[in-house]
């Protein structure tokens, strides 16, 4: 009897899991590609749900499921400095950009999921916006930045896309504790793209992992990235190997390459403290 008891407890929870999984797809919305071309198109009719622009208040794009049907973005904002986030959206179908941000300040992107497009975000001339926590993958690109600078990478899974993140003539962005998963190029920073700073990222089973042209950063206070084709010496245990992972020749190089994914090193020296 306890025995049936427990099982019926476990389908129970089975059921209920996959009753969440339907109901948190349901949150999510259809709606038609997003076009906004200036401060004032921050409107209902364009996926606005909330706020009023500012700092305290910015315009929340959320909830929005938008199968793009080729059009050429799935979201696009041109020409524009108030501060607007786009969180819990997912898009696909478009044949330039999921997202496209060009000329634009002070915007979010957060816990979308972009897959199945030309290019999944693409930032043309954005400077200070912060790309957090999304899922990227079958596209062509899933982040590309042209002439963008002071941008935010952060905690992004992109996996299975041709370039992961690409950056052109875009300089001094942090590219921070991203997944970058069997991609074919995992980072290429082209164009004289320099002053990026790139640490606490899982560079895993990529084809090629990193490219480079100029100088730039590849590890802060003496913690890099982990990248699945590198092993060296790690003499005094310490989770950092002794020998640097070589980007480039001519200097561009991770000095303290993790022995295990930032998530892994975490939870060991977590668990060695208790």
């Amino acid at each position: 009897m306890r025995i049936r008891a427990l099982v019926g407890v476990a389908c129970a929870f089975v059921l209920f899991a996959g009753l969440l999984a339907v109901a948190g797809d349901a949150v999510l919305t259809d709606h038609a590609p997003i076009v906004i071309g200036n401060n004032y198109e921050f409107t209902a009719e364009n996926g606005v749900i909330s706020g009023s622009g500012t700092i305290g208040d910015p315009y929340i794009i959320a909830g929005w499921k938008i199968d793009s049907g080729y059009s050429r973005y799935g979201i696009s904002i041109h020409r524009t400095d108030r501060y607007f986030v786009i969180q819990d959206v997912r898009i696909s179908g478009a044949s330039q950009a999921g997202i496209f941000l060009s000329y634009v300040e002070n915007g979010t992107v957060k816990n979308c999921d972009v897959s199945g497009n030309w290019i999944g975000i693409a930032l043309n001339f954005a400077s200070s916006n912060l790309i957090k926590e999304c899922t990227l993958s079958a596209n062509t690109d899933g982040i590309h930045l042209y002439f963008s600078h002071d941008n935010q990478l952060v905690d992004n899974t992109v996996v299975k896309n041709d370039t992961g993140i690409w950056l052109d003539a875009s300089n001094s962005c942090h590219i921070i504790g991203n997944t970058l998963s069997t991609d074919h190029m995992g980072v290429y920073l082209d164009l004289g793209s320099q002053g990026n700073l790139l640490y606490s990222n899982v560079f895993m089973n990529n084809l090629h992992n990193a490219h480079s042209v100029d100088v730039n950063a590849w590890d802060k206070d003496g913690s890099g990235n982990y990248w699945s084709d590198w092993k060296a010496i790690d003499a005094d245990g310490n989770g950092i190997w002794d020998s640097p992972y070589v980007i480039r020749s001519e200097g561009d190089q991770d000095n303290f390459p993790l022995v295990a994914p930032p998530e892994a090193k975490a939870k060991a020296k977590t668990t060695s403290s208790k």
